[in-house]
């Protein structure tokens, strides 16, 4: 439907912009996969490459649905690939301004319920969250991880403010042949030369705080952790330093950090539970403009706090938490029927590939910069009924022209088409 390709069209936009993705495939296979991404933002969901075709792709393309099971196993299209374009025009989110301003990464485990025995790699396993109410789920394990990469908020009549863009860069699927730590340790190390010229602040809960996975981080110079860990880790005490530290922080060594000095906090709630968390960044080497931020526990932080400026900056892991949440909730990520593990983690990362491209849209393109501050689920729905509005008057046009039609009524529609402020 060569109507639909406007310049100024979303679906021309979106073309463009779902492509560079793709690049390593031959053309027809782009053209397949890119109308594959628009689909799912159209029908606001993704339960089969079936149900898009017969309720979408069908309509816009006329290729059959063979032709896009062969596109999706296409070897040149990875969850890698995926992964490493989003990390990629993450960074390019970044302006000059904000070149030695830290990037943070957060990385964890998510557990996604499914019925049946049929999946590959499915198991019964704990699920922290209780998503169906019951401690034991019947379901496979992913590993993610989160780029949050600092913007620019622009804000009407005062100055702008920085605020952390949170990116999901995509998942692994956990199997019995390697462990969570293995997949979480490949997350980072993917996205790692794309960062070595920045300071990179990685969070992680408790579960991912174990030495072996420690060390394969710190062998980049440049990186910090950040971590929750469990509360009986053993603590070497220093000899304190000459100055008035608080009794939450200490200096100490652990076996977890091998041996380096880091910083141990204490938190404790209002109901009086502790979280002990560890640190190797020194935040006196903290590279990134606090008066600019716009959460205000960083912010206004007192200059003598700034010995817990780490503790605070944990905080930004949230994200990956508020993501999980989205996908989960409001884009069907564990509504996939594909019963292989390669196919899963697949159509799990081309989803994650949707839900973050509409957080990085208002930033790369000016037709959508109006939503830079808002939930993308918003984006989404604008999109969706402009998608929806384009397919028809394109179907309109097509079916115009014809002998017995007058030229005036294609002109007309044509006029329409190109003008009308509904039409992007």
């Amino acid at each position: 439907m060569n109507s639909l390709y406007l310049e100024n069209s979303i679906i021309g936009s979106l073309f463009r912009f779902f492509s560079q993705y793709f690049s390593a495939a031959t053309r027809p296979t782009r053209f397949l996969l890119t109308w594959l991404v628009i689909a799912q933002l159209a029908l606001q969901g993704f339960p089969s490459l079936r149900f898009l075709h017969r309720n979408f792709l069908s309509q816009v393309t006329h290729r059959c649905l063979n032709s896009y099971y062969r596109a999706f196993r296409n070897e040149t299209v990875t969850g890698r690939s995926l992964r490493l374009q989003t990390a990629e025009l993450a960074c390019s989110l970044i302006s000059s301004a904000l070149q030695n301003e830290p990037v943070f990464l957060s990385v964890d485990d998510t557990t996604l319920p499914k019925f049946g025995k049929k999946f590959d790699a499915v198991s019964v396993m704990h699920d922290n969250a209780c998503h169906t109410g019951k401690p034991y789920v019947n379901g496979h394990c992913f590993v993610s991880l989160t780029l949050s990469v600092p913007v620019l908020s622009q804000r009407e009549g005062k100055a702008p403010l920085i605020r952390y863009l949170a990116v999901p860069v995509g998942y692994r699927m956990w199997t019995k042949e390697r462990t969570k730590f293995e997949l979480a340790g490949d997350l980072i190390e993917e996205v790692m030369p794309l960062l070595k010229d920045r300071q990179v602040l990685l969070s992680f809960d408790s579960w991912c705080a174990k030495s072996s996975l420690i060390e394969r981080f710190l062998q980049y110079p440049h990186l910090a952790i950040i971590c929750n860990v469990r509360s009986d880790s053993a603590m070497y005490e220093l000899p304190p330093l000459p100055s008035s530290m608080k009794v939450g922080h200490r200096i100490v060594l652990t076996h977890i950090c091998g041996n380096r000095r880091i910083h141990a906090y204490v938190s404790c709630t209002a109901s009086g539970s502790r979280r002990l968390f560890f640190s190797t960044l020194d935040p006196s080497a903290l590279h990134m403009i606090c008066a600019w931020q716009e959460r205000e526990i960083l912010r206004d932080a007192p200059a003598e706090g700034m010995n817990y400026y780490p503790l605070k900056l944990y905080r930004l892991r949230w994200a990956i938490e508020t993501n999980y949440y989205e996908q989960k909730t409001f884009w069907s990520l564990n509504a996939y029927r594909i019963r292989r593990q390669n196919g899963i983690e697949h159509m799990v990362n081309l989803e994650n590939l949707v839900h973050s491209s509409l957080k990085m849209l208002p930033y790369l393109d000016e037709h959508f910069a109006k939503y830079q501050n808002v939930r993308p689920q918003e984006l989404r729905s604008h999109i969706s009924w402009q998608i929806q509005l384009e397919i028809f008057l394109g179907t309109l046009v097509s079916k115009a022209q014809t002998a017995k039609n007058p030229t005036g009524l294609v002109q007309a529609l044509c006029k329409l088409a190109s003008s009308t402020s509904k039409v992007a």
